[in-house]
């Protein structure tokens, strides 16, 4: 029986080890990304993560980035120990890095600079060269976009002062409302006016008519839940701002209604009373008239009677002084 050398045995031994080793390490190296999605907001610059676990280096391997919206964009490429973006995307160019110096930890996240709300969407990390089943993974980016408020003043009624806030360029659509200076909600003049552009960004605006407070400060919040972002913008109203008071006009005339209307009803009384009068002495005048008739007809036809015509002449003389 032949046998073999035990330094052969022990070659072919550790040759296989090294091979067993080797083959499984390479098949357990995986690409793994974030589970959590990527919020940014237009402007901003964001880090897609993306790396390999264990962390073994990926210098020498090619790295694809690309976007899965409408349709497959080439995003960044990375080969041969270089950045090769010759067929990259168009709206990319320019705005795209990978961490070199993190390629031997394993580190190809990708970076990009400027977002805009096309950018949105999902992305995909893809390592071809390795053997394990998990050479890829999707990242899922949100844009979102803001803009301060802008409060003015429009006008008066009644007896406040009416605020207009407006805020556009806003993406997905926020809500908006009105503070005082405590934090309590006004109510609002309505609902809010919305209006959507063509690049799908929202201008929102609002009115409300405020009263006069110790404080005359005023704050319009726009917020967008899913983004988990606000913006506050605070005025203050001057005093002059505000409707002079009528309080004071309105006690005057109520006073100046009241006398007038007690000196209506005084005049009235005494022009009744001074009729009454009147009529009175009227109705004396009369009745002495009717005697001074009675007297002249005794004079014509009772001469004789001495003490009637005394009488009637004593009215005679009296109507006469009148």
């Amino acid at each position: 029986m032949k046998t073999f050398p035990t330094s052969a045995v022990w070659c072919f031994g550790i040759l296989f080890i090294s091979v067993s080793l080797i083959t499984t390490g390479s098949s357990e190296v995986q690409v793994v990304g974030s589970a959590d999605r990527v919020d940014a907001l237009a402007g901003d610059d964001v880090i897609l993560p993306c790396s390999l676990k264990p962390n073994v280096s990926a210098k020498d391997m090619l790295v694809q980035w690309t976007g899965l919206n409408l349709k497959i964009r080439n995003v960044h490429l990375y080969r041969q120990g270089r950045d090769s973006n010759e067929e990259q995307f168009p709206s990319y160019r320019g705005r795209t890095s990978m961490f070199h110096e993190e390629l031997k930890n394993g580190n190809v996240s990708l970076k990009l600079n400027r977002v805009t709300l096309s950018d949105a969407g999902s992305y995909r990390c893809f390592i071809p060269t390795l053997t394990s089943q998990m050479k890829d993974t999707t990242v899922q980016l949100f844009v979102g976009a803001v803009s301060q408020p802008v409060i003015s003043i429009v006008g008066t009624k009644d007896w406040g002062v009416v605020l207009k806030c407006e805020s556009g360029g806003w993406f997905p659509e926020p809500e908006m409302e009105w503070l005082d200076s405590s934090g309590t909600i006004l109510p609002a003049d309505g609902p809010p006016e919305r209006h959507r552009d063509s690049e799908d960004r929202y201008t929102v605006r609002r009115h409300v008519t405020v009263d006069k407070t110790d404080t005359n400060r005023f704050t319009c919040r726009v917020q967008q839940t899913e983004i988990n972002h606000l913006k506050e913008t605070e005025i203050h109203v001057p005093d002059d701002v505000f409707p002079k008071s009528q309080v004071g006009l309105i006690v005057g005339l109520s006073i100046l209604l009241a006398v007038v209307v007690l000196t209506a009803s005084a005049g009235v009384y005494k022009w009744r009373k001074h009729t009454d009068g009147l009529q009175g002495e009227l109705k004396n005048v009369k009745i002495e008239r009717g005697e001074l008739n009675n007297c002249m007809y005794f004079i014509d036809l009772s001469e004789n009677t001495f003490i009637k015509n005394i009488y009637c002449m004593n009215l005679m003389i009296q109507s006469l002084f009148r």
